[in-house]
């Protein structure tokens, strides 16, 4: 990074306001933490430099705080049995973004010209576990000093082994990955097609080391993003950042499913069906029973357009930080 000595002129506060965004994520990280209104030293800078300070931040998403995601690494939770509150749902490979987050509508929609400038996750965990359900003892001789003594030693008869992270790495991708992706929307052609494009992407973010915590990342990089935008996360492989949504929510999120020429398989034979053999109407390719998880479709390249016609219940559980351009 480039030094800059901020003086009250014309020409040096427009040398020095690509330090706004690093200076008020410094401000945010602090309050994050702390849980205060932190004055941080920059601060000093900022009240000598009106036209900087001046700018406000922006936060889009999470409008009612994040909610705990539906994975916590404890496999009667995970499983969702026997005893069990609900099941780990993971977002698996597609592009995501909410649509309806308690009351407000399309909550990571651009309200104006802006710069984001970090991101904030709450993760949840997977883990592979092994867990003893039932003890028992049995006996064995032992030598000690020369002598041969019969020994009671306590064993596991009955032992659960949960590989849930191994089965996501193996089904999805290794490694739990997002990365920002910026889309803008696109005239819809015909019928329920919701078309977007991309126009913007960050870097791969790697989740493991965040698994169970809420975290702000700031951007190496700021993006740029225009009124309109949306903004939201490419999930190449899976991540654990999906709660489970009650009854009666009418919390949403759309993902850019289903991915050209899918179609709908039968759950138990993995055949390609048109009929859903439940309902015995239509097989919707939208739904998570037909394999539609378990088919690429996150976005990677910027200039790429998706249907995004296909919503889910609950809302992820992120949000990003904007620096407002003057």
């Amino acid at each position: 990074m480039r030094s800059c000595v901020c003086k009250p002129t014309v020409n040096q506060l427009q040398s020095c306001q690509f330090l706004l965004p690093y200076m008020e994520m410094q401000r945010i990280h602090l309050q994050r933490i702390l849980g205060l209104t932190v004055l941080p030293l920059v601060l000093v800078v900022l009240l000598a430099v009106p036209a900087i300070a001046a700018a406000p931040v922006i936060e889009i998403g999470g409008p009612g705080g994040l909610p705990r995601p539906s994975c916590d690494g404890n496999p009667a939770n995970d499983r969702g049995k026997p005893k069990g509150n609900g099941r780990c749902s993971v977002l698996t490979m597609t592009t995501v973004y909410p649509i309806r987050d308690g009351s407000s509508l399309n909550p990571t929609t651009v309200p104006k010209n802006s710069r984001i400038v970090a991101i904030t996750l709450r993760v949840g965990k997977v883990k592979d576990t092994r867990t003893c359900l039932k003890y028992a003892y049995k006996y064995v001789y032992k030598t000690v000093r020369g002598k041969r003594v019969r020994t009671r030693v306590k064993y596991c008869k009955t032992l659960d082994v949960f590989a849930e992270k191994t089965y996501f790495d193996k089904t999805f991708g290794t490694g739990a990955k997002v990365r920002i992706v910026v889309l803008r929307p696109v005239t819809k052609k015909k019928g329920t097609v919701i078309l977007k494009k991309v126009v913007a992407m960050g870097p791969i973010i790697a989740l493991e080391k965040w698994f169970g915590k809420t975290v702000t990342l700031p951007l190496g990089s700021s993006i740029p993003v225009a009124k309109g935008d949306v903004v939201g996360l490419s999930v190449p492989t899976y991540a654990p950042i999906l709660p489970l949504s009650p009854s009666g929510s009418t919390d949403a999120w759309r993902a850019s499913r289903p991915p050209a020429g899918f179609k709908p398989k039968d759950p138990k034979t993995g055949l390609v069906i048109k009929t859903d053999p439940d309902t015995k109407k239509a097989a919707d390719p939208c739904s998570t029973k037909f394999g539609v998880i378990f088919t690429q479709s996150a976005l990677q390249k910027s200039g790429v357009t998706a249907d995004f016609r296909c919503s889910y219940p609950g809302v992820p559980t992120f949000e990003f930080t904007l620096i407002p351009i003057p």
